[in-house]
């Protein structure tokens, strides 16, 4: 029997290449835990999404979806204008909701399907997973998955999926639209 591993889903686009890629050494199963998707419009999507996913790659997932926007705008506030700092602070949020799950649950390993998108940092956070596997006594599995990106894109047109435009959090937002510096300036 192959070992379960918790994979800390960002979006369904991006669980759809990585639980291909995982089924072949493990049991995967999902966690969903993202209060930084702003704004809560945007939340419902990606969750609707990743639901459909999960029903059509018939994979068990765990839903917290407690929208905790509040405490995220608390953490990541402070480092607004420091987007790696940001980023950073947003991996670890998540990333240790998940480890805390599989620990939880009794599962060995986890990591995250963010490792299949090519808009990640990906170095954050394998470095951030590796620390909080180690702080829950549970083994973060870093991975490399951008090369199946393009796949996973081409899947989720095929299956009219919703595709977001952004990473999620507001910051994010502004940025792609130009307008993230300009109101920092004018401060």
């Amino acid at each position: 029997m192959r070992e379960r591993i918790i994979v800390h889903v960002c979006c369904g686009i991006c669980a759809i290449e990585t639980f291909q890629h995982l089924q072949y050494d493990f049991e995967p199963a999902g966690y969903w835990y993202n209060p930084n998707i702003h704004p809560y419009q945007e939340y419902k999507l990606r969750l609707q999404t990743a639901g459909y996913v999960f029903q059509r790659i018939k994979k068990e997932i765990e839903w917290d979806t407690r929208y905790n926007i509040f405490d995220w705008f608390s953490a990541v506030m402070p480092h607004a204008k420091e987007k790696n700092n940001r980023c950073r602070i947003c991996y670890h949020l998540r990333l240790e909701k998940t480890a805390q799950f599989a620990k939880q649950e009794g599962i060995k390993f986890f990591t995250t399907t963010m490792f299949a998108s090519i808009h990640q940092d990906l170095k954050a956070i394998k470095e951030s997973g590796i620390s909080i596997g180690e702080k829950y006594g549970v083994e973060f599995l870093p991975l490399d998955l951008t090369k199946y990106y393009q796949k996973g894109k081409q899947t989720a047109r095929q299956w009219h999926l919703y595709r977001q435009r952004y990473c999620g959090c507001l910051f994010s937002e502004l940025e792609r639209e130009g307008l993230f510096n300009e109101n920092i300036e004018k401060r």
